[in-house]
């Protein structure tokens, strides 16, 4: 064509070459920017999606593999849960075995009033009973057995009086304190007393009222059943805040944790460790005799059971998790050293072929000015 520009052989060679040799540079420099050698399909299709495929599968397990370590967290907040549980239980149980120590003494009640240091049966009798006339009762109940009452008159005599009140039951008997001047009546040790009547008062009690393990540890089994009482509350309570996310492994919710990319799961079974759930009869006790404190004893002995063996299954689930996770984190790290085998850029080797390009570049230049001058000879004969 008339507009066509016709360049020499060495011209055309040497043009050729540098343009080859910055079409390198380009390449180069792009894997250098970029840290692959293949950057597209175009690069190299068969590497580019077999790398596209590991990477998504890593990305995958990545997605998974956080699944697990939340997992993983529940389960140790379950763990520490049943910890604190377990604290609570063993703090029951030494109390009821506190009131257990207590109810072995003897159980004793006595007159409020000293009687008369005449010892005479009818001053001894009114001021023992402040409201005694002519007639007084009391009606005594051993270990809620059939009542028994006792009557006796201002004219009965000391000894007759504390004759039939221990004629009651063959573990009862009644003295008379000539230390204190005052009545008392004990039962065997882990019997309850019941005591009522006219004016039971006088005893110390009011009417119906149950007395046991007294002499000094009455009123302590009383305030130590409040306390074993205030501790099972507190285990309905703690329980249900051993939560994590919405699932509580302790009060019911079971926990399905997906482990690989075809949907493999794992199931975690949970409990419902709340007072009855851990073998308690309920969240209240009557230790009205040493039978009663035996049960709360056996109970605790029987909830500390069900959570070592709760834990013990939540530390298996644990470490299938961890193991679990640990090799998900492996594969995922094999899948990456996979891929970046097939499209990442040696940047040393990038580097040295870069610095060779730029001199070949450099190079290529000047051959192009030089075949270029031969041209310019013909130039000068028309100057």
């Amino acid at each position: 064509m008339a507009n066509d520009v016709n360049l020499s052989a060495s011209i055309r060679t040497n043009l050729l070459s540098l343009q080859r040799t910055n079409a390198l540079f380009e390449r180069t420099s792009e894997r250098l920017s970029t840290g692959l050698k293949v950057n597209s399909a175009l690069d190299g299709a068969s590497s580019f999606f077999s790398a596209r495929s590991l990477n998504n599968r890593a990305g995958d397990l990545t997605a998974l593999k956080d699944g697990m370590g939340q997992a993983i967290q529940t389960l140790k907040a379950a763990d520490k849960g049943i910890e604190s549980l377990t604290d609570l239980v063993s703090q029951a149980k030494t109390i009821a075995e506190q009131a257990k120590e207590a109810s072995a003494q003897i159980s004793k009640i006595q007159s409020s009033a000293a009687a008369s240091t005449t010892n005479v049966a009818t001053t001894l009798l009114s001021a023992a009973f402040t409201a005694v006339s002519t007639t007084n009762t009391l009606i005594i109940a051993v270990n809620g057995g059939q009542t028994v009452t006792v009557a006796f008159t201002a004219t009965d005599t000391i000894q007759s009086t504390l004759d039939s009140i221990t004629a009651v039951d063959s573990n009862v008997t009644a003295t008379y304190n000539t230390s204190t001047d005052k009545i008392e009546i004990a039962a065997t040790a882990g019997l309850e007393i019941t005591v009522s009547g006219s004016n039971p008062a006088n005893f110390g009690i009011a009417a119906g009222t149950t007395v046991f393990g007294s002499t000094g540890s009455g009123s302590d089994i009383t305030d130590l059943e409040a306390d074993f009482e205030k501790v099972l509350a507190e285990m309905n309570k703690l329980y249900q805040d051993a939560g994590y996310k919405g699932i509580n492994l302790l009060n019911g919710n079971d926990l399905t944790v997906t482990t690989n990319e075809n949907s493999t799961t794992l199931s975690i079974t949970s409990s419902t460790l709340n007072v009855t759930g851990l073998g308690f009869t309920a969240a209240t006790a009557t230790w009205t005799t040493s039978a009663a404190i035996d049960t709360s004893i056996s109970e605790a002995a029987t909830a500390l059971s069900t959570l070592r063996t709760a834990a013990s299954g939540f530390s298996t689930d644990l470490g299938l998790l961890q193991t679990r996770e640990g090799f998900t984190q492996d594969l995922i790290s094999t899948l990456e050293a996979g891929a970046g085998l097939l499209v990442n850029a040696n940047l040393e080797e990038e580097s040295a072929n870069l610095l060779a390009l730029q001199t070949r570049q450099a190079l290529g230049t000047s051959s192009l000015s030089f075949a270029n001058q031969s041209q310019q000879s013909v130039l000068q004969l028309f100057r």
